[in-house]
């Protein structure tokens, strides 16, 4: 169960980024209208799943460093995404499988699997082969690519982070940290941008549908699925969407992949389908 919703999460999240495209919105509006957005969706599912029943829980560490990770993964991403060449970033945000595994064995005392290290390493790999099919211009070694780097592997350990706490106290309203969060991070935006950008109708709908629908749902069920399976595992399913974002891009504006993408794209998507056949192999051999 918790594969499989982590493989919906993650589908589901394929399509932000031809959305972000699409609504042409500059850093800190966007870290505005996606934080608000989601944080008032977030804010309603709660509502609807837990209720007030789970405040007596919000007192927790466990809640404040959920509420932090959704902070710090929400604001690191647009800034990185403002400030560097998108291809630095997300190889650092490539990394989230690398934490998890390491504060899974930290913080949850569970073994370091060597299947889940390969596995990591391998998509990272294969992550670099389909980043340089991408238009790699400014993405030389400066200060500004350093802090990209070193924001992007910022919200690889948010989430990672995020994932594991999840799993280890598996009472905490989650869902309330992530609308607080949310809600936080689109205050630091509100707070920097020089203005507040309203855009034609079709634009507001882009950032709106990913705003109050993509990354809900899509993050809601990425974090159940932590519930049930490692955050390790959940990590390197949500890598998918990294190589099937674009694909959406290709049809929504015409930008199409070239062969080192298919090729870096077909290594991730190989590497983490033999990863989750295998996993469930030595899942049924234990049950045993």
């Amino acid at each position: 169960m918790g594969v499989t919703l982590a493989i919906i999460g993650a589908l589901l999240l394929t399509p932000d980024t031809l959305l972000m495209r699409l609504s042409q919105l500059d850093g800190w509006n966007m870290l505005i209208w996606r934080g608000s957005l989601s944080g008032v969706a977030y804010l309603i599912i709660w509502a609807m799943l837990d209720g007030w029943k789970s405040l007596s829980k919000i007192t927790t560490l466990s809640f404040s460093i959920l509420l932090c990770c959704q902070l710090l993964n929400v604001l690191f991403f647009s800034l990185a995404i403002a400030l560097a060449p998108v291809v630095i970033v997300l190889l650092g945000v490539a990394t989230v499988p690398v934490f998890a595994a390491l504060l899974s064995r930290f913080i949850l005392n569970e073994p370091l699997s060597k299947l889940t290290l390969v596995t990591a390493f391998v998509v990272l790999a294969g992550l670099s082969i389909s980043l340089l099919g991408h238009d790699v211009d400014g993405a030389t070694i400066n200060e500004t690519s350093v802090i990209g780097l070193l924001l992007g592997l910022g919200v690889a350990f948010a989430l990672a982070m995020n994932f594991t706490m999840i799993r280890k106290d598996q009472d905490a309203p989650f869902v309330l940290a992530m609308a607080l969060g949310a809600m936080c991070a689109a205050c630091v935006g509100y707070v920097c941008a020089n203005n507040l950008q309203w855009l034609p109708p079709i634009n507001m709908l882009s950032i709106g549908l990913t705003g109050i629908c993509i990354l809900p749902l899509s993050f809601i069920a990425l974090s159940y699925a932590a519930r049930n399976v490692k955050s390790s595992t959940v990590s390197l399913i949500m890598l998918s969407e990294t190589v099937l974002g674009p694909l959406w891009v290709w049809w929504g504006v015409g930008e199409s992949p070239n062969r080192m993408m298919v090729i870096g794209g077909t290594v991730v998507l190989a590497a983490i389908a033999t990863y989750i056949v295998l996993e469930r192999r030595n899942g049924a051999l234990e049950s045993a």
